[in-house]
């Protein structure tokens, strides 16, 4: 399969960091800021642009390199026409020490016997941060797998939650991940998240195990009620706005430990049975539809399958595990090939006489399908840069491009007195 990848992202609020590292920032932004204009002219030109001078100089070529390995300069022009407000960020190389090994001075040192994260090589000094235990822990997991620390990324940009300016430090790990030998599907449903997830491992010829895996609804659509009523408190009363945003945080919260849990059961489940990731996901003009339609707004929030997916997809990519996508109907009738009416209780009935919970409809079309699914189909992403959260959520580097645009234009941040 070659050579994968995860991204432990670090988040540093500016105004938590100790006096004399937040007041390197604003030089560091200023780094940033000239870096990307050099990027989007180097962009313009058609990577014919030449490297600047130093400290710039170190962060282009990393760039120039990362184009060419991963791709960039095709993600910053699709189709021949420049995609405008690319922000990317400042690469670093990187070096983690596990116990006391020699420093060899690379932009980012990574110590875990100290908990610290040094960024250098900017030309502004050193930015010294603390290293948290659950980090440490991620990275421990990568090593025992065979990671290794390739590279490190580094920009100053908005929250996409609450606009809060943060520093952010992406330690890319990569892995040689081997094929394994399939004899197996996982095959996954994805429904409206209150229906839950619907899994079955297929053989050829039988459905030897299935389940259903599902967040907390009631407790999520409690907070959801707590919600509006808050929201339209904060639109009278300003004061109840941070309330407001409390509670919605807590219903982000829940949703992301529960898919942070999902997905590793699912992938742990896929590696046992050596079996292909096949997952059938509703289609993306089918959920516009639903989002804008008269849906119950308190469940639209069950909607969103990106960060999910993404997560299923690097996770599985970077254990070796082929992952495809498939179209596996749950109104077509599996053995007949004829439209199904449904029924209450998310019951469907063929005129053939075959009938089923819809959500088990797509295991048998595995089922009749077994020979095609199990043929190894890997993601074209499997050898492109992931940047993950801390409990290690997939992203593309497409959907990366977008993490670093600020959600708006600002200001360099303003820094607490020295």
């Amino acid at each position: 399969m070659g050579k994968t990848y995860r991204t432990l992202v670090l988040k540093y609020d500016l105004l938590r960091l100790p006096p004399e590292e937040a007041g390197k920032i604003t030089a560091l932004l200023r780094v940033q800021e000239e870096f990307r204009k050099w990027a989007a002219e180097w962009a313009k030109s058609g990577g014919k642009e030449p490297p600047p001078e130093r400290p710039l100089k170190y962060f282009a070529e990393r760039f120039i390199h990362g184009a060419k390995s991963l791709d960039w300069l095709r993600e910053i022009k699709k189709n021949g026409t420049e995609v405008r407000g690319a922000k990317p960020p400042l690469i670093f190389d990187a070096q983690l020490r596990l116990n006391n090994e020699r420093d060899v001075g690379r932009g980012v040192l990574i110590d875990l016997p100290r908990r610290e994260v040094r960024i250098r090589k900017w030309g502004g000094g050193t930015i010294m941060l603390q290293f948290t235990d659950k980090a440490v822990e991620w990275v421990l997991a990568r090593t025992r797998e065979g990671g290794k620390l390739a590279l490190a990324a580094v920009w100053v940009g908005r929250s996409k939650r609450n606009h809060a300016v943060r520093l952010y430090v992406a330690l890319v790990f990569k892995r040689e991940a081997a094929p394994i030998k399939l004899e197996r599907l996982l095959v996954i449903d994805f429904n409206a998240l209150h229906h839950g997830i619907s899994w079955a491992v297929v053989e050829e010829g039988r459905i030897l195990k299935k389940g259903v895996l599902r967040p907390d609804v009631s407790k999520i659509l409690h907070l959801q009620k707590v919600s509006a009523k808050l929201d339209r408190a904060c639109a009278e009363n300003d004061e109840r706005c941070g309330e407001a945003m409390a509670v919605k945080s807590r219903i982000w919260r829940l949703l992301r430990e529960w898919e942070d849990e999902a997905v590793k059961e699912l992938i742990w489940m896929a590696r046992k049975r050596k079996a292909v990731v096949v997952v059938d996901i509703p289609d993306d003009e089918t959920m516009k539809k639903l989002k804008e339609s008269n849906y119950k707004a308190e469940k639209k929030v069950f909607l969103n399958f990106g960060r999910i997916r993404r997560r299923l997809q690097g996770l599985a990519e970077w254990y070796g595990i082929p992952y495809r996508e498939e179209r596996l109907y749950s109104t077509i009738c599996p053995r007949c090939g004829g439209k199904m009416s449904v029924l209450p209780d998310r019951r469907v009935r063929c005129a053939c006489g075959f009938e089923a919970h819809r959500d088990e409809v797509p295991f048998r079309w595995a089922q009749k399908r077994f020979p095609d699914l199990i043929t190894p189909s890997f993601s074209s992403s499997s050898a492109v840069l992931r940047i993950t959260a801390p409990a290690g959520f997939g992203l593309s580097v497409r959907a990366a491009f977008a993490a670093y645009r600020p959600r708006r234009a600002f200001a360099p941040p303003r820094m607490p007195p020295s």
